[in-house]
């Protein structure tokens, strides 16, 4: 079976389509949330290799920032945001992404999808975004440990291409698994990625607006 999956997911990665996603779909959570568990495991292992990579660039980015700050000590959650957590972090950074945000991924599109009309077992959504969650996941943590320092810009770069190819990936999964038209299937991947954005805009203010008022308060 697991084999089964490997081939499948080379075929959607590969051959991107909704036939071909139909053509591989299965009604099986249990093999779905076993395929993405695996990878949970090798993204894990590249994380803490990143981490152990990186951690020197990432310990100099703090003492620039702290210098900035004459030595005050950074904002909450500023620490960890630049790389100032540790290698059970990173472990534990890992299986929030892989599998953990698969099933809140999978459970969101799935209601959502039902509210648009969507007809498929949740099953077989599941199995769909298994499909290339899994090997994006590992895909991921291969480009978190070539980006390295000077390079970081250009493992930017292309996780972002992978990320927008997850999300094309991601609304042809909907149509399939979902059984849903393209127009619906945008909506449903559009709402929560809207929600996402715009808490990742309050986080990512809320660090900057502490990060200003330390330094002016000097």
């Amino acid at each position: 079976m697991f084999q089964q999956m490997l081939n499948a997911s080379r075929a959607v990665l590969l051959h991107p389509s909704v036939p071909t996603f139909e053509e591989h779909e299965r009604n099986d959570l249990g093999w779905a949330t076993i395929y993405v568990a695996i990878s949970t495991v090798i993204s894990a292992i590249l994380g803490v290799i990143s981490f152990m990579l990186n951690r020197p660039y990432l310990e100099q980015q703090l003492r620039d920032l702290q210098s900035r700050l004459n030595g005050q000590p950074l904002p909450p959650f500023a620490t960890a945001l630049m790389g100032g957590q540790s290698v059970t972090g990173a472990i534990i950074g890992g299986l929030f992404v892989t599998l953990i945000a698969f099933f809140i991924w999978t459970g969101l599109v799935y209601l959502l999808g039902r509210l648009f009309g969507g007809t498929g077992a949740f099953g077989e959504l599941a199995y769909d975004i298994a499909l290339f969650w899994a090997p994006i996941a590992v895909l991921r943590g291969l480009i978190g440990v070539i980006s390295i320092g000077p390079v970081a810009a250009i493992g930017g770069i292309i996780g972002l291409i992978v990320g927008l190819y997850n999300l094309y990936l991601s609304w042809l999964s909907v149509q399939s698994g979902m059984n849903l038209s393209p127009g619906k299937a945008a909506g449903v991947i559009a709402i929560p990625i809207l929600v996402i954005i715009l808490g990742c805009c309050l986080f990512f203010g809320a660090i900057i607006l502490a990060i200003v008022g330390a330094a002016q308060s000097q």
